[in-house]
């Protein structure tokens, strides 16, 4: 099983499913936006508050202190891991972990799920706002790092003057943010501790002559017209900075400011005079203030995303799947030293944060997939009248100019939540805290209210799809989520002692066992959507390995060892193992590495040590730099399509999940049971 769940039997499940383009932020979960995205933002500015604006850039509002400008060159990569074995993975998935949180970004790379200061108001004076054209946020001309940078564009119109804010800005109850300058309470952040905030720019020719700045928002040079609700701090800036072709670091120094509430994060602003007339065209990236937040509840991005063509890398660059990240909970689990478990807590509390703080829904449930990096919407955001709601995974469409989503995460499969069931009962295990229990006592009465089935052999269906207030249950019924039932539910009746989970238990381990093919020796994926014809088309091989492992007192030996012996003859690459074996369709030509870290675990489960063993020294030997990719080849079809037809698809990206496996493997811990 991997994050999507939804993949058995035709379902929706691939990152390029079926998507909604809302009308924007109607969720309210985007991060990265340009200015003409959203109506009203280019609305003018009155322009008393723009003399006071250009007043503080040249002022620097009365700072206290004058900050001065450092620069020079650094990199911001990923760290170099020299060993491919368990203590390397888990440097790199606690890297991935930390990637947003060892510093509070404000722009990295378009859509990057550690973005803050997501509105953008103009400043130009009246009736000459389009020499401020809106910036492109999503430019792949040589960026900084990652996959994309900020060019920005100054046109002069005589002697004018312009730029823009990245603002915090509000929404409350509406479809799109609104800038905030300075007249709505609460609507700051909070960077308290912070003392610089560092940005790279590049001219496009060179001797582009441009102004950065933060804070002072509603700090006119006239107290008397002060703001009821400004920035925390007056504006600091930068001198006028003759920028290069070359990218080259900033740094403002924030002193002992007052940084509680932040309205205005990044700014800048260019003139005609600066410039002789001439147009100015220069670049921004890696926008960042140097606060660390490392103790905070959070999902961790599912993929290692990379510049390319490819929607992959557009769709999945802020997601972080519901089932990736119980798998790195698991890897914490599995070596089980302290800072592990503090971090295993971590991501167990972003699952509790989630449950409790839904923007739609009450009742339990989690989503298939979140937004990684901040677990909450910012102050002065709210989602259907809620404030700090859970953060939804999406993306910016270049081409339609919408906010986008993916019908797929953001519903809610069976298999993700007894996953979630699982973590949450093993933090629960190693920590004593109920609310883990609680939480997962909540997932399994949402899954026993909305999904049991009475149709054919029982089981659970697979879930609901669709957006908030319309969704529709998925009507087949797969193996592999009553397989993780069936180990969630029996964990339950361990740990409480409640009747109502075993008979849960006993309806899925029945389901489960009705899908066995005793002619060939193999688990059938599940049926189809009458909840009785059995789906024979594809034969994934998670439903023999995970079924070994869930169902480890249940199967009898030669079911086990017959199981994985049609895995072998069936969907063995190499050293490594496929997603899945067809008659119909070829499968068997690329490496699923989550796939080859469950055989090896599996193995392991029916004393095949030897196997085991050599599995493992493959995925060690397959590790970059600490990490597992999600396949070997570019792309690895898996023989199943998504809800509207596309084939879906693994790519040769850094894969959380895959990384995870590989550290079960080499702890030996089997995750359905902890043991």
């Amino acid at each position: 099983m991997n994050q999507h769940n939804a993949k058995k039997n035709n379902s929706a499940g691939s990152p390029t499913s079926q998507k909604r383009i809302r009308n924007f932020w109607s969720v309210l979960n985007t991060q990265v936006f340009t200015q003409n995205i959203i109506p009203g933002v280019n609305a003018r500015i009155p322009f008393f508050i723009l003399s006071f604006l250009v007043i503080g850039m040249i002022c620097c509002s009365g700072c206290s202190d004058s900050p001065h400008l450092i620069s020079y060159n650094t990199s911001d990569s990923e760290p170099i891991i020299a060993t491919g074995n368990t203590a390397g993975s888990l440097n790199w998935l606690s890297w991935m972990m930390d990637r947003y949180h060892t510093r509070f970004d404000v722009y990295t790379d378009a859509n990057a799920a550690g973005n803050h200061f997501s509105m953008r108001g103009r400043m130009a004076p009246i009736f000459s706002e389009s020499g401020v054209p809106p910036m492109n946020e999503q430019c792949t001309d040589t960026p900084h790092s990652g996959r994309t940078c900020i060019m920005a564009t100054f046109i002069p119109l005589g002697n004018n003057w312009g730029g823009w804010y990245f603002m915090n800005g509000v929404l409350d109850n509406g479809t799109a943010p609104i800038e905030n300058w300075g007249d709505i309470p609460d609507a700051g952040v909070d960077l308290t501790g912070a003392t610089t905030l560092s940005f790279w720019a590049r001219g496009q020719n060179g001797g582009e002559r441009v102004k950065f700045f933060t804070g002072g928002i509603g700090w006119p040079s006239d107290s008397s017209a002060k703001k009821p609700y400004p920035d925390s701090l007056p504006q600091l800036s930068t001198d006028w900075v003759t920028l290069t072709p070359e990218w080259t670091k900033y740094t403002i120094l924030l002193g002992e400011q007052n940084l509680s509430s932040v309205l205005g994060g990044f700014g800048w602003a260019s003139s005609s005079i600066e410039n002789n007339g001439n147009p100015v065209i220069f670049y921004l990236d890696d926008i960042r203030f140097d606060k660390s937040r490392l103790t905070e509840p959070r999902f961790v991005v599912s993929y290692q995303t990379i510049p390319s063509d490819e929607d992959f890398d557009e769709v999945l660059t802020n997601v972080g799947f519901t089932y990736d990240n119980v798998l790195v909970l698991f890897a914490y689990l599995a070596r089980g030293e302290p800072d592990d478990i503090k971090r295993a807590r971590i991501l167990a509390d972003a699952l509790v944060y989630a449950q409790e703080h839904d923007p739609y829904y009450t009742d339990g449930r989690l989503r298939n997939a979140y937004q990684g990096g901040d677990i909450a919407l910012p102050n002065g955001w709210y989602s259907n009248g809620k404030a700090g709601t859970v953060r939804m995974p999406g993306w910016y469409n270049l081409s339609l100019k919408k906010w986008t989503e993916d019908v797929y995460q953001i519903s809610s499969d069976t298999g993700n939540m007894a996953w979630a069931m699982l973590g949450l009962l093993g933090v629960y295990e190693a920590t004593g805290d109920k609310k883990y229990l609680s939480s997962a006592e909540q997932l399994g009465a949402w899954i026993d209210e909305h999904c049991a089935d009475e149709r054919g052999t029982g089981g659970f269906k697979a879930g609901v799809i669709g957006w908030e207030g319309s969704t529709t249950p998925l009507l087949y019924k797969s193996t592999e989520h009553n397989l993780d039932l069936y180990a969630a539910y029996s964990r339950l009746v361990k740990i409480t002692g409640k009747e109502r989970w075993n008979q849960d238990a006993e309806r899925a381990r029945i389901f489960v066992l009705s899908m066995w093919d005793d002619e060939e020796g193999k688990f059938y994926t599940g049926t189809r959507t009458d909840g009785v014809t059995i789906n024979r088309d594809v034969i994934p091989l998670d439903c023999q390995t995970w079924t070994v492992l869930s169902l480890r007192d249940v199967l009898t030996e030669d079911q086990k060892n017959r199981a994985l012996l049609y895995a072998e003859n069936h969907m063995r690459v190499g050293d490594g193992y496929s997603f899945a074996y067809s008659n119909e369709k070829n499968l068997t030509t690329c490496v699923w590495f989550e796939g080859t870290g469950q055989m090896a675990l599996a193995c392991r489960e029916t004393g095949l040590s030897e196997r085991s063993d050599e599995i493992i020294r493959f995925l060690e030997n397959s590790v970059e730099n600490g990490g597992l990719y999600a396949t070997d080849e570019p792309k690895l079809y898996t023989g199943f399509d998504t809800a509207v037809g596309d084939p879906w698809y693994y790519y040769y990206r850094k894969h959380i999940g895959a990384t995870a496996w590989k550290v079960l493997t080499e702890e030996g811990v089997n995750p359905f049971w902890m043991e």
